[in-house]
């Protein structure tokens, strides 16, 4: 399934994270696309503090630590970064909580059944604070319900 936003606003996309939030069961990989701030962090950081709001400040991009983990109540948060990394092995958290990959790619997950969204932000031609944003979701009609009232392509 794949869905399309545009021209979102920075409180767009808080938006769009909280009702993600409450879909979420805590085995779902995201996978953040998109040039250098279009939106991957910030989008991970409205994700993380609405499922726990402490952890608001904590949330930053992990492009040198190559791997945050946030602790909630709820399931662990694994936020990590493959801009500078070529290979990284995620087997060992897949299931344990949520992934929440930057820059990678869809290929690098065949072959597994645990729900993928892929999110690609492209900042606007028109407006440097709005983005065109891109969803797909694979291996979860139950997670693309979230989307009832976003038009489907």
């Amino acid at each position: 399934m794949k869905f399309k936003l545009y021209n979102i606003d920075i409180n767009e996309l808080k938006g769009l994270a909280q009702k993600l939030a409450n879909c979420l069961t805590g085995k779902e990989i995201f996978i953040l696309q998109g040039n250098l701030g279009a939106g991957k962090t910030t989008f991970t950081k409205f994700l993380v503090s609405t499922i726990d709001a402490k952890l608001e400040e904590e949330v930053n991009s992990p492009t040198f630590s190559i791997m945050n983990i946030y602790e909630t109540d709820k399931f662990n948060i694994y936020h990590i970064d493959l801009y500078r990394v070529k290979e990284f092995e995620i087997n060992e958290l897949l299931g344990n909580g949520i992934i929440l990959i930057e820059w990678g790619e869809l290929s690098d997950l065949e072959g597994t059944d645990l729900p993928v969204i892929l999110i690609h932000f492209q900042i606007t031609n028109k407006d440097i604070e709005k983005r065109n944003i891109e969803i797909r979701v694979k291996n979860s009609k139950e997670f693309a319900n979230c989307f009832n009232s976003i038009p489907q392509e």
